[in-house]
């Protein structure tokens, strides 16, 4: 499995979530953070990744290469400000050309499961409305799981969401399911 941190923090919530999967399962666990690879995302030029080749010279190559020795993908993806983070669709745009088939959008995401951070009233349910939507585009089952720092009294910035039991209850049963089967639909 792959665990990806989609916040500009590497060591915050998004961070300890991975660090907790990776020693809560069996399985090989391999966390990255999504600035150890610098990419842009697309422009200038003339499409040229239609027709086979981008002519971006960055770190995008080696992301797409772990995507494609990997089984499974945990996203773990901080919401900011109402929104999804730009270098999630960053990736996503990047991956266009490749998510233009049907075939292959359809098992990226069907590899994707995504732990969401955030809290309503900021934009949580609407980022995951919107996961939610790339999911069904694709044919998928949606595999989202909430987190809200103010469900536990918690500041999501100022504060460690791991040192909460409820929390890493909520992290161990998706471990668990994930060996079993792959993460559940999100609660």
């Amino acid at each position: 499995m792959l665990g990806i941190n989609f916040s500009s923090r590497k060591d915050g919530n998004c961070g300890d979530f991975l660090l907790f999967l990776k020693q809560q399962t069996k399985t090989r666990f391999v966390v990255k953070w999504i600035h150890d690879f610098p990419f842009d995302g697309c422009g200038p030029c003339s499409y040229e990744c239609t027709h086979g080749s981008c002519p971006k010279k960055d770190g995008f190559a080696e992301l797409t290469a772990w995507l494609d020795r990997e089984e499974t993908y945990v996203f773990v993806i901080p919401v900011y400000n109402g929104n999804l983070p730009s270098a999630f669709y960053r990736m996503l745009e990047r991956l266009s050309p490749r998510l233009h088939e049907e075939a292959e959008e359809r098992r990226f995401w069907k590899k994707v499961r995504i732990l969401l951070i955030g809290n309503p009233g900021h934009g949580l349910e609407r980022s995951s409305g919107i996961l939610k939507e790339l999911f069904r585009n694709a044919g998928q089952v949606p595999r989202i799981i909430t987190f809200s720092s103010t469900d536990y009294g918690m500041k999501s910035t100022r504060d460690r969401l791991i040192e909460e039991k409820e929390v890493r209850k909520k992290l161990m049963k998706a471990a668990e399911e994930e060996e079993q089967e792959g993460m559940p639909q999100g609660t």
